[in-house]
């Protein structure tokens, strides 16, 4: 009886080994993978279980892929984009997709401008075609229009003028005869940064008005913008700015734009876009 009971001891332990082994042998390959944004980088980390093979496609449109086990990828837009790892074995293959959120950076106005490294230029101008303005780039937060402006060491603002175009209508606004291919302002920030003086202005006048129509200031540049020191990189001067969203009534998708630098005698030294010319038009504001 004992010899009988230790039988079976023993076919008992050969089963439950032979279970363990069994359960380890079926495992399959299964794609999935998490992720931490910041800004427009995307750090992927891949959890993908009994693979030795991956493809990344980023769901943005470029066609850019990694084959990468975890990837670091730079988006090009705030949007929501359909991620997609499949990873492979062999023959066995399993696709995993998630949707991955890019909000953008958080930009500071404090004249360090590592914040805009990933920002993508909005506009540059050809050549010395914009006088002391060479380029700009843009991005859009919940609370405030951003800009980051490059341009020659004469680039200094003693008078900053903003147009926005909110409505994004031609046929509205103050039309703007730099401008002749497409304006409409209406919305004008104009003031200096040098001296500390300015406001904002909305267009009430009638629109065909080419030398004005703007009301008095409804609210000053200290309530409007907010702008950092300028600084000299790499043989340009660089400044950043930003004007609050919530002065300028409702916006949406996005809105035209375009800045002009004058001389304290409102002579025009720079623009952005460059100015003056039949196909002229102000500039895209992607929000």
């Amino acid at each position: 009886m004992r010899r009988y009971m230790i039988q079976l001891a023993g076919i008992a332990i050969t089963l439950l080994i032979f279970s363990c082994d069994k359960e380890d042998g079926d495992s399959e390959t299964k794609a999935v993978f998490s992720y931490v944004a910041d800004g427009f980088v995307v750090n992927f980390t891949n959890f993908s279980t009994e693979a030795t093979e991956y493809l990344w496609d980023f769901g943005d449109g470029t066609g850019e892929t990694s084959t990468r086990k975890s990837p670091q990828y730079v988006f090009k837009a705030k949007g929501d984009y359909l991620v997609s790892l499949t990873a492979k074995n062999g023959d066995l293959t399993s696709t995993f997709i998630d949707t991955v959120t890019i909000i953008g950076p958080n930009i500071k106005i404090d004249g360090d401008f590592t914040d805009w490294e990933h920002v993508e230029y909005n506009i540059i101008n050809e050549g010395t075609s914009g006088g002391t303005i060479s380029s700009v780039k843009t991005f859009a937060s919940p609370t405030h229009l951003n800009f980051l402006l490059e341009g020659t060491m004469d680039m200094e603002f003693a008078i900053l003028q903003v147009y926005l175009d909110t409505d994004k209508n031609p046929a509205t606004g103050y039309p703007g005869w730099q401008y002749p291919a497409g304006s409409g302002a209406d919305y004008k920030l104009e003031g200096s940064i040098t001296d500390e003086w300015g406001g904002l202005q909305v267009h009430s006048g009638n629109p065909a008005d080419d030398w004005g129509g703007f009301s008095g200031d409804i609210a000053s540049f200290p309530e409007v913008i907010d702008y950092s020191e300028m600084k000299t990189t790499e043989g340009k001067n660089v400044i950043e700015f930003s004007v609050k969203r919530n002065v300028l009534g409702t916006l949406a998708g996005s809105l035209n734009f375009a800045i002009i630098e004058a001389t304290s005698a409102y002579l025009q030294i720079g623009a952005i876009p460059a100015n003056q010319y039949p196909e002229a038009k102000y500039g895209a504001f992607p929000l």
